[in-house]
């Protein structure tokens, strides 16, 4: 492939990067990002802040906001840890586990609108071709 390709298929991944981000942004309510972090805490009835901010791989300081905004919005709960104080562990709130579950129906929605326009046999191939690049990208 020609250099010239590559530098149209890196620029059109990378621009698709971004209007999925915002899309799902203003469709869902819901960043990816944020996303993620609730469906980590959905998977575990809790877990420290650390392992989350590794699970969801964002840094320390936008875990740490991500968590501050969402508690303040009565989605999650943080406390100390019994064994440890300096661990700050994170769980979902009854308001946080019907909130995820609504997030979830809009980002299938999102998914479905979104490949509204190919076949199963085309989406199909494009799963494929999107896990061969990124095991590409595997050291």
């Amino acid at each position: 492939m020609s250099s010239y390709k590559t530098e149209d298929l890196l620029y059109m991944l990378m621009q698709l990067s971004r209007q999925l981000a915002v899309r799902f942004e203003t469709d869902v309510g819901l960043s990816p990002s944020r996303l993620g972090l609730l469906c980590q805490l959905s998977r575990d009835k809790e877990v420290s802040q650390s392992e989350l901010q590794k699970a969801v791989c964002i840094d320390p300081a936008a875990i740490t906001r991500h968590v501050q905004q969402l508690e303040a919005e009565g989605v999650l709960i943080r406390t100390r840890s019994k064994e440890d104080s300096r661990i700050t562990l994170v769980r979902l709130t009854d308001q946080g586990k019907d909130w995820i579950e609504d997030c979830r129906r809009q980002k299938d929605e999102f998914l479905e609108r979104l490949q509204g326009g190919l076949s199963a046999e085309e989406q199909k191939e494009l799963l494929r071709m999107l896990a061969v690049l990124s095991r590409s990208l595997e050291p």
